[in-house]
């Protein structure tokens, strides 16, 4: 089982970072979740070079997962002060393209990665959405984007409290460095008018933000 909890802080970001490493640790010492990341959104000295509709402002600020664990631990999640969860989910996890991870445990990860909070268009089942996702946007992106790096989908199965926004996914791009991101996201200009075609058809992409960070997993190993 995965569950996502979503999480909005004040204060410096690398002082929140820190923290909450040393405390999802302690959750995967303890052998509460076999393993955890934590996702914390850039600054916006480095989010400049990424354009404007990424330094938008969200509520959620960070992002953490946690595997082979339970709805108790995840709403109960230990958050360092001035943080607070606002949103809790179990999701379906679909890796599309998987990196090998070579670095150790709680230490950030090479790159940064794009959340993506998605809702689906208006006219589709969460179902509907789901399969179009999972079964020919993931692997269209895969084939034409080579600069991903890491891509994971999380489709939701169910919202784990009433207060949690009702977003219906998650997607993870990450990216290996900026010049990856900047060049080679698409293959060509016609496979990126694939995939904005595409995502029109699944996608309500002006309702779904995204969260660009940098990563932390922690693991038991």
């Amino acid at each position: 089982m995965k569950l996502l909890v979503t999480v909005a802080f004040d204060g410096d970001r690398d002082a929140f970072a820190t923290d909450a490493v040393g405390r999802l640790a302690e959750v995967v010492g303890s052998g509460a979740a076999s393993q955890t990341t934590l996702d914390v959104r850039l600054p916006d000295s480095e989010l400049e070079a990424l354009g404007s509709r990424l330094m938008t402002q969200q509520e959620e600020r960070a992002v953490i997962a946690l595997w082979d664990t339970d709805v108790d631990t995840a709403l109960s999640v230990p958050l360092p002060a001035g943080s607070r969860l606002v949103g809790a989910y179990h999701v379906e996890e679909v890796v599309q393209k998987d990196y090998d991870r070579t670095w150790p445990s709680g230490t950030q990860s090479p790159g940064f990665k794009m959340i993506a909070f998605l809702r689906r268009r208006a006219d589709l089942t969460q179902e509907a959405f789901s399969q179009h996702w999972r079964e020919h946007h993931g692997p269209l992106a895969v084939a034409r984007q080579p600069g991903f790096w890491h891509y994971v989908q999380n489709h939701l199965v169910e919202r784990l409290s009433d207060a949690s926004p009702d977003w219906d996914g998650f997607g993870e791009i990450h990216y290996r460095t900026l010049e990856d991101a900047l060049t080679r996201s698409y293959d060509s200009e016609e496979a990126q008018q694939l995939i904005w075609d595409d995502v029109a058809r699944f996608l309500a992409y002006d309702r779904s933000p995204t969260l660009t960070t940098h990563e932390w997993v922690i693991t038991s190993g």
